[in-house]
C-alpha cells in the first residue's frame, strides 16, 4: 500500500488559563493598568440601544481610566465600547469568565462572556502628551498673518482670534484705504453656513467700531457654488487658501525614496 503523507494541521492557538486571565483582569483593574487581551467572547449591551454580538475572536482593551473597548479582527472602529469611569466586575461561570461592565452616568451595561483567552497583558502606561494637529483654522490664520498678500496686496493684519460676542474672528485687519477686513477661515469646503457666519462677524464689527466701512473675506481650499453666489451678494470675497501642512511627512514635489 502506498505510504500516505501526514496531514499538517495548523497549530492550535495557545491559550491562557481562565483562572490566570481572571486574576490578571482583577489585579490590572485594581492597579489602574492598561489591559490588552485576545479573547473568544460574546457580548451583550444594554443602554441607549440593545445589542447582542455572538461568539467570535476579538481584541479586548480596558484602559487605565476604565474605558472598555472591543475590536473585531478588522476595521478601525470598535464594535462595542464603554466610556471612561466604567466599573468592571468579574464573575466565574464554570470554565467561562463573565465581565460585567457598567457606566452609571451613561446608564449603560456591557456583559462580556469570555470562553477562551489566547493571550493577555497588563501594564501601567505613562503618557501626558497631546496630539499636535496641523492644518486647522488656527494654522490657517497664523499663515495668513505671516502671508497677508494671500488675502490682498494691501491687506494688513491687526490681530487674530479677535473675540466678539458672536464668536472669534480668525484674522482682523484693514486695507490701504483704511477699510476694516474680517477674514473667516475654513479648512474644508466653505458652505452657506460659513458665509452666514462671516456676515454675522462683519455686522458685529460694524456695530462695535461704529462704521459701515467693513468687508469680509472667506478663506478656504474650496467653496460651493451657492455659497460663492451668496458671498458675492453680500459684497464679500473668496480667497482660495489651503490649510498649511507643517507636519506633512512627504514633500510631493520631491522624489520618494523608492523612486530613486
Amino acid at each position: 500500500m502506498p505510504h500516505k503523507k501526514p496531514i499538517n494541521h495548523p497549530p492550535a492557538p495557545s491559550r491562557m488559563e481562565i483562572g490566570d486571565f481572571s486574576r490578571l483582569i482583577e489585579s490590572g483593574v485594581a492597579a489602574r493598568e492598561s489591559i490588552v487581551a485576545f479573547v473568544h467572547c460574546q457580548v451583550t449591551y444594554s443602554g441607549r440601544a440593545e445589542a447582542f454580538l455572538d461568539r467570535g475572536d476579538r481584541l479586548l482593551i480596558i484602559k487605565q481610566d476604565q474605558t472598555v473597548i472591543i475590536h473585531q479582527p478588522e476595521g478601525n472602529a470598535p464594535i462595542n465600547y464603554m466610556r471612561p469611569a466604567s466599573v468592571v466586575a468579574i464573575e466565574k461561570i464554570d470554565e467561562h469568565l463573565l465581565l460585567h461592565v457598567r457606566n452609571d452616568s451613561e446608564h449603560a451595561y456591557l456583559d462580556i462572556e469570555v470562553f477562551r483567552c489566547y493571550d493577555a497583558a497588563a501594564r501601567r502606561l505613562d503618557d501626558g502628551q497631546k496630539q499636535d494637529i496641523a492644518g486647522n483654522e488656527r494654522d490657517m490664520s497664523d499663515w495668513i498673518r505671516d502671508n497677508p498678500a494671500s488675502i490682498s496686496a494691501d491687506f494688513r493684519p491687526i490681530s487674530r482670534e479677535e473675540q466678539t460676542d458672536v464668536g472669534f474672528i480668525d484674522v482682523f485687519g484693514h486695507d490701504c484705504t483704511g477699510r476694516l477686513v474680517v477674514v473667516e477661515c475654513k479648512r474644508i469646503t466653505a458652505s452657506l453656513m460659513a458665509v452666514d457666519q462671516l456676515r454675522r462677524y462683519v455686522e458685529r464689527v460694524k456695530k462695535i467700531k461704529g462704521t459701515e466701512n467693513v468687508t469680509g473675506v472667506l478663506a478656504a481650499p474650496s467653496i460651493t457654488p451657492n455659497a460663492l453666489e451668496m458671498l458675492s451678494s453680500w459684497g464679500f470675497r473668496y480667497a482660495r487658501i489651503d490649510p498649511p501642512k507643517r507636519l506633512e511627512r512627504w514633500n510631493k514635489d520631491q522624489k520618494k525614496i523608492f523612486e530613486f
